[in-house]
């Protein structure tokens, strides 16, 4: 399940489903502790998803350096088929090298959008789960206030 569905199933339950006693929330200990069992496991496949991501963006760059590899070695070949003119060998350098350079600067292109989509990626996972932590944490915070009302309110 998505987690910004399952957080905002938990927010709905305890904002809106649960009875108010004294201006408190009544909130059942079972069916919270359902929904943060269905948030642990929805964790994970984020998780998943992410290092899924790095795999892609490996294998994209792995993919960018093969290509970069074959670029240069077609500019070689050109090279070496223009050097065996003699008019042409100065020419076929410089075209070489300019072959080159405009390989390396096409593999750090995509090096770098690929890190700029990662970094994205896993910038936007991370807010997500920050934002995550904090729901929970604020539940089992009001699910402790509760407790310790309650049992202030029994021993009166």
């Amino acid at each position: 399940m998505d987690i910004e569905f399952l957080i905002d199933r938990l927010e709905r339950y305890v904002l809106e489903e649960c009875p108010r006693f004294l201006g408190n929330r009544m909130v059942s200990e079972d069916e919270f502790r359902g929904h943060l069992a269905q948030l642990r496991d929805a964790v994970p496949r984020q998780v998943r998803e992410a290092r899924r991501v790095v795999e892609q963006r490996e294998a994209f760059i792995e993919d960018a350096r093969e290509e970069a590899n074959r670029i240069l070695e077609r500019a070689r070949q050109e090279a070496e088929e223009q050097a065996s003119s003699h008019q042409f060998v100065v020419d076929a350098r410089r075209q070489a090298q300019i072959i080159v350079k405009k390989a390396r600067a096409e593999a750090n292109q995509v090096r770098a959008d690929a890190d700029e989509y990662i970094f994205d990626t896993l910038s936007r996972l991370q807010e997500e789960l920050t934002r995550e932590l904090r729901v929970v944490e604020n539940g089992l915070h009001r699910l402790e206030t509760e407790r310790e009302r309650t049992l202030e309110d029994d021993q009166r």
